[in-house]
């Protein structure tokens, strides 16, 4: 029963990091696409788009690992490190939340 448990585990985490890689990169790739863009045709507001796009993806990987951590202590019924998670996730969206505020 510990075995299938580990394995499952293994899966997850196999899954969470094929997602964190396709989002990295694609932020990646959207950002160089808005370079790009920004500079051969400044006129447009495509490529400051693309360029929101990557950073917004950037900004997505520390929200996923947090996720992850979460769904990682729930699995394994530990506690103190639910607590923790939770505490960090209400403090990015707290920050999130007035900064986005701030910004209007």
């Amino acid at each position: 029963m510990t075995t299938d448990t580990g394995a499952r585990e293994t899966s997850f985490e196999r899954i969470v990091s094929a997602v964190m890689l396709v989002v990295f990169w694609s932020a990646f790739s959207a950002l160089a696409a808005g370079l790009i863009l920004w500079v051969t045709t400044p006129a447009t507001d495509a490529g400051a788009l693309a360029m929101a796009a990557g950073l917004l993806g950037l900004l997505l990987m520390p929200m996923l690992r947090v996720v992850w951590a979460l769904a990682r202590a729930l699995a394994q019924r530990d506690w103190l490190m639910l607590g923790a998670t939770l505490t960090v996730l209400a403090i990015l969206i707290a920050l999130t939340l007035r900064d986005s505020v701030s910004h209007r």
